[in-house]
């Protein structure tokens, strides 16, 4: 079995569901010595006691002055979902297809990555500058892994994200807030209401409405932003009580012009327009890192064009860009560290599901499409 293909199948074997991503971890920090590089363990403020979900990156310096290509992608999965057929940690060949528990999201990127640096351990001649690969934790959770790694100061020129999106590259994504919005109304005894008191519920429902219908701005090619009411609760727990307070918790996409500020006014405003501004508070849900912010690179950028080349080149097809209506950590790398950054790598299917898959082959041209682009950027 060729290398790169038995380390997706080690990977696979390996338990590294959110939360415990540590032994995945191990396993590429002895890859990584195996072709003499140092792995660095990186771990978010709350792990440092437990150290059950590190993060674990290198760099490959070729001794030569250059800019720094980062290679980068998640090692946690999602749970096991219901209705496996297989095994979820037994990778499971079935024509083209190989079934196992982040078989596509993503450990055949992370196979791909390793391919990469240790064909350029054997070729530090064949770049100058340095590649640096990083293997990150909780993607799947708060993003923390990647938002750890800025905290630190890590830094490149170029980034390539290795998640699963092999029909296209995405070279832009809109971002995401989550707001918490409390309505009060006035409590009273539900036999004198509506003379009497003020239901808090009602209020909510036609600014939860409101919300919805909020005009957002449009972008060339993220399109526009979104609203969505996802969840709403009141009332009282006793009966006979005029409802006084109502929750609404709101997910909003943005494009670049957007931001939290801009989001809390609108919903500010709406409240204004129905006679509620003295009855309604508007926060940003609390999180244990930033909420991610959008972006949009040129389809003309250096590393786009690059990597498109190399895919015609391996495989003899155009590879189209894409502008992503969702969140990835490449949000964090493009906006907090202001670097160029797309997203490819092997796909497959069933993504979060029962009987996800990838397949071989993509992880395999993946491997030497991120080889052809890294001796182009580093030339």
């Amino acid at each position: 079995m060729e290398k790169i293909i038995k380390r997706w199948y080690d990977m696979i074997r390996i338990n590294s569901v959110n939360g415990h991503e540590v032994n995945l971890a191990d396993y590429i920090a002895k890859e990584l010595r195996a072709m003499n590089l140092e792995p660095h363990y990186s771990y978010f403020p709350e792990d440092r006691t437990e150290k059950a979900r590190p993060s674990v990156w290198t760099v490959l310096d070729s001794g030569k002055p250059g800019k720094t290509v980062m290679l980068i992608g998640h090692i946690d999965t999602v749970d096991v979902a219901n209705g496996w057929n297989t095994d979820p940690f037994v990778p499971t060949e079935d024509g083209d297809k190989v079934h196992g528990l982040g078989a596509m999201d993503m450990k055949g990127g992370l196979a791909a990555i390793l391919e990469t640096l240790e064909y350029y351990t054997r070729h530090t001649d064949a770049f100058t500058g340095t590649i640096e690969a990083c293997f990150v934790s909780d993607e799947e959770g708060l993003s923390k892994g990647t938002y750890q790694l800025v905290e630190e100061g890590i830094t490149a020129d170029y980034a390539i994200m290795a998640e699963c999106r092999y029909d296209n590259v995405a070279i832009g994504f809109r971002g995401r807030y989550s707001f918490e919005v409390t309505v009060h109304g006035v409590a009273a005894h539900a036999s004198h209401y509506p003379a009497v008191g003020e239901n808090a519920l009602i209020s909510g429902g036609r600014l939860a409405a409101a919300i919805e219908a909020l005009p957002t701005l449009t972008h060339p090619n993220l399109k526009h932003g979104t609203w969505c009411v996802r969840h709403m609760e009141g009332g009282n727990k006793g009966t006979l009580v005029v409802p006084e307070v109502c929750n609404i918790f709101v997910d909003r996409y943005v494009v670049p012009g957007e931001d939290e500020k801009t989001c809390i006014q609108q919903i500010l405003d709406a409240a204004r327009a129905l006679g509620l501004e003295e009855k309604v508070e508007v926060r940003l849900k609390p999180r244990n890192s930033p909420y991610m912010q959008s972006f949009a690179l040129e389809p003309d950028d250096d590393l786009v064009t690059t990597l498109q080349c190399a895919f015609k080149e391996v495989t003899g097809e155009e590879l189209p860009v894409e502008y992503d209506p969702s969140v990835c950590d490449s949000n964090i790398l493009a906006v907090s560290l202001g670097i160029p950054t797309v997203t490819f790598g092997p796909s497959g299917g069933g993504m979060h599901a029962a009987n996800e898959y990838g397949h071989a082959w993509q992880v395999k041209n993946c491997a030497e499409v991120y080889r052809r682009t890294v001796a182009e950027l580093l030339k």
